[in-house]
């Protein structure tokens, strides 16, 4: 599949993820914990920092849609528990999270700048999963500008067999 997607379940933490997912974003299977939550990685990790082009504006999205998520569970100790980690964790998480900005974006379009493949652009789009659980469903649609689709199948084509099945 040449559509990078992954499941987040209501505390945004990864839950499962397709080959081309791992190709882009990187193996979500080596993480463990909060290490495995999109807020976390987003805020913490200097490969995302990295591979997300505009950062900045980016992490402001995350924390604007993690907070108007997480009003669904004010008082629930798991996400209490991720709030204070990051609070401790991100100098930017801890200056920007009393601002209470919400957002709501189900779409957008995201530049990365993968370590081995250069600049990619990919639409990407949420999706709700019917079932009550507050899971999402989030696909990766690769743009033909800076050859994007070319780039992933590249990737795709490098992972070791073992990781090229869902």
């Amino acid at each position: 599949v040449l559509q990078p997607a992954y499941v987040v379940g209501r505390r945004w933490d990864v839950l499962a993820w397709n080959p081309a997912a791992v190709a882009v974003f990187g193996d979500y299977g080596l993480l463990e914990g909060d290490a495995r939550n999109i807020v976390h990685m987003v805020f913490t990790s200097p490969h995302h920092r990295h591979l997300l082009v505009d950062w900045e504006q980016l992490a402001h999205t995350v924390l604007a849609s993690f907070r108007a998520a997480s009003a669904r569970y004010v008082g629930d100790p798991d996400f209490e528990r991720l709030i204070e980690l990051m609070t401790r964790s991100s100098p930017e998480f801890r200056a920007w999270w009393p601002q209470r900005d919400v957002a709501h974006r189900l779409s957008g379009v995201k530049h990365v700048r993968h370590p081995s493949a250069g600049a990619m652009t990919f639409e990407h789009m949420s999706l709700s999963i019917g079932d009550g659980s507050d899971m999402k469903l989030i696909v990766y649609t690769p743009l033909a500008e800076q050859n994007s689709i070319a780039k992933l199948q590249a990737l795709l084509d490098a992972l070791p067999a073992e990781r090229r099945s869902a």
